[in-house]
Formats: C-alpha cells, structure tokens, sequence
C-alpha cells in the first residue's frame, strides 16, 4: 500500500484532487487517506504574529503580538485518533491459535468482563498501602486470569469484554481529557501501551486455546479516548485472519451480543446514568429485545461489584463489575474502597437466564 506525506497531500488538495483521485494516484485506501486529512485539521492551529498600528486596535495594548488559533478540541481528539489508526493498520495477524478443548458446552456460553484495568497506573504501598506498576499488573493479571479460566465451564464460547478504561491515561501529560486530573502514572506513555498491549494478547490467546469462539467487545472509557479505541482496531489487527476470534472495535458507547435468548449490552457507564440503560437497550435494539427472554447489561467505571433491578424496567438488569488493580491515590483520599477481583459469568442460551458465575480474587501472593 502506497504512502503520502502531509505536505504531498496538502498539495493534492489545493490542486483539488478529491479524496478519491489521490487514493488512486498513491495506491492508497480510500480510509487511510481521510484519516491523513484528519491529521492535517488537528496541526492547522497556527501562531501569527500582528503588528497593530495603534495600542488601540489591540486588546492587550500591545503594538506586537501573537496571536494563536485554537483547535477545537474534538478536531484534535479526532485527529490522534486518526494518526493511531494509520500507525496499527500494518500490525502484521499473529497465527491461528490451537483450539484446545474438545467437548465444549453448546447451552452455555461465557462472559469474562475486565473491570476498568488502568494500565499505567501507579500507586505506593506507604500512601495507599499497596505497590503497583507496570510489572506487578502485568504478573498479577496473569496469574488471576489463569486461576479464573482454570475454574470457569468449558462452554463452546467466550465473550470478553473491555469494560473501558483499558489504560490509565491518554495523554503525554498524564491528565484526563474532559477535567484536566492529574494520574499517577508508572513512566512514559510507550510503557503502558506495550504492557497493555501485551496484556491483552495474552487475555485473547488464553480464551482462545479454551474455548471454540471468541467475542471480543471494546468498550471505550473515560480515561482513554484514544488509546482504548487503538486497543481495538490493533486487537482486530492482530486477529482478522483467525476466523474463532471477532473484535467489536469499540465504536459506539454502548455495544450488544445476542446468543439465543440472552440479550447482553455493554457500556463503560460513565455517558448515561445506570437507570437509562433498560430503556437504552430497548429503544437501540427492539428487534433483538422482542426476540429475548433474558437481557442484562454489563458496566465497569464504578470500580465495585453492584447488582440492579429497575422497577421502571422489569425486562433488563444491570450489573456492574469490580476491578483487579488497587485504588490510587484520590480514591484512597476520597475513602473509596472494594474487594479486588475478576468474574465470569455463565449464561444458559436455551433457557436465557445466567446460571452462574465464577470469580478469582487477587491474593497477597500474587
């Protein structure tokens, strides 16, 4: 596949070449080319320099000034978005996965929610009276999820679920997009995204080696915009060419799995408050709801494990789902606090209810 630089491509445009034409002269994708154009809107804001001829015809009374255009901010974000996009859609598909189990369960089918993994977070024993980093995230997940998968029911397939957050920050400064918070966070932000990225290769290869099928669901969070929507469209890199394994990117707040009678939505649930999401489910997906007897929605962001019944909405539950790293230092200050852990949760298809479920606590020797 053909390349462009910026500077090319802005030509291009000026001589104006549609979208189109300049994917053809380039051998290009179409899609590549459009985020390319993404690129250049986020890098037009510009500094001039004015020379006013009066202190009156200035609001800061200067005769020199400069004077910069600011970007909005959704241009922007659009823009990195862009530019990770292009980085990640040379990933090069890792190799079929060996199918390990043999006799799975047809009825059943499960679901493995990662309850807000922040990646990159960091935290110290004497401020919140536990260590983490990069490193221990990295053993400590590996070990749990290994004693999760070992107790969980060979069923024929898995479904596992990003709750969001995915990674603790967005950011070279390692602030929050929408408050401007500053995180804790273990080095540079090339070390959480190839510990992340490792990370989820290896929650991917583990379901895949024990069970048939895979669903893979991305869901986007509040601390990485960016970074969490990369995660999916590397994660489908990494698998487009293993038919037992299909990534939902991560697209839209809200994303849905229907298996036989059971209805599953999925929300990090941090756009819409807990209660709208019965009515959610019903208005964006009647069709599927009509052919449901069981229906439950899955959320992360609180960082505990709660269970809800709406009277206004008796067709739907939610649930939201704890976490495995501790708290950081605002959450600690803040007197927050819940058990840390991982679950999965088995639901029958035929008869479309959840059978049950199986969870794995982080030990003091992990």
């Amino acid at each position: 596949m053909g390349k462009i630089t910026l500077e090319q491509l802005q030509t291009e445009l000026d001589n104006g070449l549609t979208n189109k034409k300049i994917a053809e002269k380039y051998s290009m994708n179409i899609r590549s080319v459009e985020r390319r154009r993404a690129q250049i809107g986020a890098l037009s804001g510009r500094s001039t320099l004015v020379r006013h001829k009066h202190k009156d015809d200035s609001s800061t009374g200067k005769i020199l000034e400069w004077i910069k255009t600011r970007v909005d901010i959704k241009q922007q974000i659009n823009a990195a978005d862009a530019i990770i996009q292009d980085l990640v859609s040379n990933v090069k598909p890792l190799p079929l996965i060996k199918y390990e189990n043999k006799k799975p369960n047809k009825d059943l089918v499960t679901c493995i929610p990662l309850g807000d993994p922040h990646i990159g977070l960091m935290t110290w024993a004497k401020e919140v009276g536990i260590d983490w980093d990069l490193k221990i995230a990295d053993r400590v997940y590996r070990k749990v999820f290994t004693r999760l998968l070992s107790n969980l029911p060979d069923t024929e397939e898995c479904i596992l679920v990003n709750t969001g957050d995915f990674f603790h920050a967005d950011n070279i400064s390692g602030t929050t997009s929408r408050s401007g918070h500053s995180l804790d966070l273990d080095g540079r932000h090339g070390k959480w995204l190839d510990c992340g990225f490792e990370i989820m290769r290896m929650f991917i290869d583990a379901c895949l080696k024990k069970y048939k099928k895979v669903e893979v669901v991305n869901v986007p969070g509040n601390h990485d915009d960016i970074l969490g929507r990369a995660l999916g469209s590397y994660t489908w890199q990494l698998y487009r060419d293993n038919p037992r394994c299909n990534v939902q990117k991560g697209d839209n707040p809200f994303q849905y799995v229907k298996r036989g009678n059971v209805l599953l939505g999925f929300a990090h649930g941090h756009t819409c408050k807990l209660s709208s999401l019965p009515g959610k489910m019903a208005d964006d997906q009647y069709k599927l709801w009509g052919l449901t007897t069981y229906r439950h929605w899955i959320t992360g962001h609180v960082h505990h494990n709660q269970w809800q019944q709406f009277k206004e909405h008796p067709g739907a539950t939610v649930e939201s789902v704890g976490i495995i790293p501790p708290k950081d230092a605002y959450a600690h200050g803040g007197g927050y606090g819940a058990g840390r852990g991982v679950q999965g949760l088995i639901f029958n298809k035929v008869n479309g209810y959840l059978s049950q479920r199986v969870c794995e606590i982080v030990r003091p020797t992990d």
